[in-house]
């Protein structure tokens, strides 16, 4: 559990009367959901730094991380925070436990039962049904606050929130709650788009001292 794992006054105004669940809100939901998946189409590479807070509802406990993620096109990311290392070329995915100093090396298309850091983001139009919520300030900066309703009764995450940057459509913060009511947050920010990685940032070289658990030929 401890892995490491966005008015106008007539418009607010109108919006006070206006169902949630109206066609209207939920049209314009399916808009904002349009314009972040061509917004991540349109993308070459992305940094940003994050905030992720876990919130054990059984035992009341929270914990918080902080770190840096670069995601570059081809499935390419790595994901780095003070006690792990998470890289992926596309194809292999290395997780590196600093406190352990344990390697996993795993192949992608095996380890996906994990949502890829892209899907997070961006993942909402097959999966949820999005309804808008309403235009709320987030960081100082005016973002949609959408309510996505998962499609599969069963679905392990049972409800989200997300906030859209309305100025540049990012995915700022995610609100997921699960089947057993723990709160999963994640916040981005300093948000940079189209920059030039260094390619060498997803691969990953192992550390003389650490231990490999290879599970690429596992079943």
């Amino acid at each position: 559990m401890r892995k490491i794992f966005y008015f106008s006054l007539f418009t607010f105004l109108f919006s006070l009367f206006l169902p949630i669940n109206s066609p209207a809100f939920a049209k314009k939901g399916k808009d904002i959901i349009k314009e972040v998946k061509k917004k991540y189409d349109g993308l070459t590479s992305l940094q940003a730094d994050f905030v992720q807070t876990f919130k054990w509802e059984l035992v009341g406990e929270m914990q918080s991380v902080k770190g840096t993620i670069y995601l570059m096109a081809g499935n390419h990311y790595r994901i780095e925070t003070e006690d792990q290392v998470v890289v992926t070329d596309g194809a292999t995915v290395w997780t590196y436990s600093k406190r352990n100093q344990q390697v996993i090396v795993d192949l992608l298309d095996k380890s996906q039962e994990n949502s890829l850091p892209k899907d997070l983001l961006f993942k909402y139009s097959e999966d949820y049904t999005p309804i808008l919520l309403g235009e709320v300030m987030f960081d100082d900066r005016k973002t949609y606050q959408l309510n996505l309703i998962p499609k599969d009764e069963d679905a392990f995450i049972k409800s989200m929130k997300i906030w859209v940057d309305a100025s540049n459509w990012f995915t700022t913060k995610i609100e997921q709650v699960d089947i057993n009511d723990n709160v999963n947050t994640y916040i981005l920010r300093n948000i940079r788009e189209n920059i030039e990685l260094d390619p060498t940032i997803f691969k990953f070289e192992i550390p003389e001292d650490a231990e490999v658990v290879d599970l690429r030929e596992s079943e």
